[in-house]
């Protein structure tokens, strides 16, 4: 997800500790983020980082969440 979206991996995991994104463990250390979390997340971001979600490519969006 980092990848399509261009994000660095640190930076979605900073996300997912600070409970911006909600994820489940699929296994062992393993975390899985369900597209409706992600498009919740993107809609509505934390003021801090909302311009940084503005400027992410649509197109990888709508890739990753439909």
């Amino acid at each position: 997800m980092a990848r399509v979206l261009q994000l660095n991996s640190s930076t979605v995991w900073n996300w997912i500790k600070k409970g911006w994104i909600r994820t489940s463990r699929s296994s062992g250390r393993y975390h899985q983020i369900r597209s409706k979390d992600l498009k919740q997340f993107l809609q509505n971001p934390p003021q801090r980082v909302k311009k940084r979600i503005a400027a992410i490519d649509q197109d990888a969006i709508e890739y990753l969440v439909g």
